[in-house]
């Protein structure tokens, strides 16, 4: 009999079934939203932490100086110098080892190689090597004695390694040297900043106060156009601040190895540089201990020394010993496989002046090198008395211009005071603006 289906109990079973799919789209949807209001949730902590974060820290100028030691381009370069002179040492090195060579090949000729004997029977011929064969050899060699080249090869590049250091450490100075000029830079043109910060308000109180007069009728005209015009100048400096600092920042932003765009943020000013502890004298005393750019000749002039040493070695001969294992397809011999060892000199009697030209040359390096270290010297002395003056010479300006600025203050409000009474002119205070601007500059 057919199965019969009670109406009322579909009704129910659709109904509970409609019931079960509402229930889940409910929950789906709970879950929905909730992934919704989470991730809702987390864009506002994000765009709140944004909003909240703490400004940026200034860095430091000993962290500008190690940065570009660390990440400039002159210290990559001074890093890849140093390896590839220790890869010069590590080949210098492998003189010392034994070289393992294979080497093998197929030979095809154009007819078998015959050899022919005279016999009291008459000439005979016999094969000797087939038209077509292959050959093979396995050779190991060892140098035992060369008249000591290896050895100087090997001191010289290890100074080599020595001297690369040291030039690299010139090069990482000079990068850390500009880097500070650049950061001084930018504080300089900041404190300039702030001296025309002070100029344009000190000028914009005169011309209020210009104004004010003019509108009484206690001055003329041409005052009020004089300060104008001296204030729209000092205004035009702004941009050119800007524009240096902008650049400076980019400069010291490449010197420390970051993207010349990213934003930089400098202190507004240093602390007053300790006194030197040594007498110029001294100082000239010790400069051969400490100028990495004479230690770099130093080395240099070592490695040099050690290749005109190597140069002299090259006319004597060189002593080997080689073992190898031989094998030649033939036919026709009985032992086509064979182990050879054979001790053997070398030595190049005559090479048309090669040699002689190698060994002047060296020499004549060794002497430029000593010339230059001289030379260096005399340099670094002239130099070092020229820096120690100008600081000197800066300390005493920095301590005249603190006066200055202080009497051009109390110059400034005098004049100021007088021109408000009106015994002065208008021209007296710009002039006495523009002498404290000048000693803030200072």
């Amino acid at each position: 009999m057919p199965h019969r289906v009670d109406p009322g109990t579909a009704f129910r079973e659709g109904q509970a079934e409609m019931t079960n799919i509402s229930r889940y789209r409910r929950r789906s949807l709970q879950r929905r939203s909730l992934r919704r209001a989470f991730a809702f949730a987390v864009v506002l902590a994000a765009g709140s932490g944004r909003a909240e974060s703490s400004p940026p820290v200034a860095i430091t100028l000993s962290e500008a100086l190690e940065a570009a030691a660390e990440r400039s381009h002159a210290s990559a370069a001074a890093r890849l110098d140093v390896e590839s002179a220790r890869e010069a040492t590590r080949k210098a090195r492998a003189a010392y080892l034994p070289s393992f060579g294979v080497s093998g090949g197929w030979f095809g000729r154009d007819h078998e190689v015959v050899a022919t004997f005279d016999t009291p029977f008459g000439a005979i011929a016999a094969e000797t090597t087939q038209k077509n064969f292959f050959v093979g050899d396995v050779t190991l060699s060892q140098l035992l004695w060369d008249g000591g080249r290896r050895s100087s090869a090997l001191k010289a590049s290890r100074m080599g390694v020595e001297a690369a250091a040291m030039r690299g450490r010139v090069d990482i100075l000079g990068a850390q040297l500009e880097a500070l000029s650049a950061y001084l830079r930018i504080l300089v043109l900041k404190a300039q900043r702030q001296v025309v910060d002070q100029r344009v308000a000190n000028l914009e109180g005169h011309l209020r106060e210009a104004r004010d007069l003019y509108d009484q009728g206690l001055v003329a005209r041409n005052d009020l156009l004089g300060t104008e015009v001296r204030l729209r100048t000092v205004k035009d400096q702004l941009g050119q601040i800007e524009n240096s600092v902008a650049v400076s920042a980019e400069g010291l932003n490449r010197l420390m190895g970051r993207d010349p765009g990213e934003p930089i943020v400098l202190p507004d000013s240093l602390p007053t540089p300790p006194a030197l502890t040594e007498t110029l004298e001294e100082m000239k005393r010790r400069l051969s201990d400490r100028s990495p750019a004479l230690l770099a000749l130093v080395a240099r002039l070592g490695a040099e020394s050690q290749t005109a040493e190597l140069r002299r070695r090259d006319d004597l001969p060189n002593l080997f010993a080689r073992a190898s294992h031989e094998y030649q397809q033939n036919q026709y011999l009985a032992y086509p496989q064979s182990n050879v060892f054979f001790v053997g000199l070398s030595w190049t009697a005559f090479d048309g002046g090669a040699r002689d030209a190698l060994r002047r040359q060296a020499d004549l390096a060794v002497e430029k090198t000593e010339h230059e270290i001289r030379e260096a010297r005399w340099i670094l002395e002239i130099e070092l008395d020229r820096t120690f003056r100008d600081y000197e010479q800066a300390l005493r300006e920095a301590s005249t211009a603190r006066s200055n600025t202080a009497a051009a203050e109390e110059n400034l409000r005098i004049v100021e005071d007088q021109y408000r009474a009106g015994l002065g002119r208008t021209t007296e205070v710009l002039d006495a603006e523009s002498v404290l601007a000048e000693t803030r500059f200072a």
